[in-house]
């Protein structure tokens, strides 16, 4: 069943109106830590981050084209922003190119990981981090933080209810 009131919805997440040359109508969006990027400005960084991860892995366009099952003029054109990059073909460089989505993600995006650019960053590297964890290493971290989650929300239970975090 759908949100009876769009409104709280917005208002809850502190989502604003805004436009955007890629879409014809108002759109509503989470300001970042400098305002709101643009949805190209978003594609271009996203399109950095490629570059990046190709370039340094020491491969050419033609070579990632060829991979990937693109003529490499076509595949340039997710590298400088000019074409779309689909979701499948992003998860599909994120395996040619050794990378996490949540990284191409974090490049285009950061405020979506944290209130401020300091705490976006230590949240990408631990989120790096534990990526590179053994699975032992990873199971027992986990019930680490989990024990951590439980005791948290234990001393919030005991708070004032003005005194609660926010969710």
């Amino acid at each position: 069943m759908a949100i009876k009131d769009i409104k709280t919805y917005i208002d809850k997440r502190g989502l604003v109106e805004t436009s955007d040359s890629e879409v014809d109508k108002p759109i509503w969006r989470r300001p970042g830590f400098n305002g709101i990027r643009s949805l190209l400005e978003m594609e271009e960084e996203l399109s950095r981050f490629l570059r990046e991860r190709r370039d340094g892995l020491n491969l050419n366009r033609e070579q990632v084209g060829m991979m990937v099952g693109l003529h490499h003029e076509i595949y340039a054109r997710h590298e400088r922003a000019g074409a779309k990059l689909r979701v499948t073909r992003l998860l599909h460089l994120a395996e040619l190119l050794n990378f996490s989505p949540v990284e191409a993600v974090y490049a285009a995006a950061p405020h979506m990981f944290g209130e401020s650019a300091e705490e976006a960053e230590v949240k990408m590297k631990l989120i790096r981090r534990m990526l590179d964890l053994p699975s032992s290493t990873a199971q027992h971290l986990l019930m680490i933080i989990e024990q951590l989650s439980s005791d948290n929300r234990s001393e919030d239970s005991n708070r004032p209810a003005d005194a609660k975090r926010p969710d």
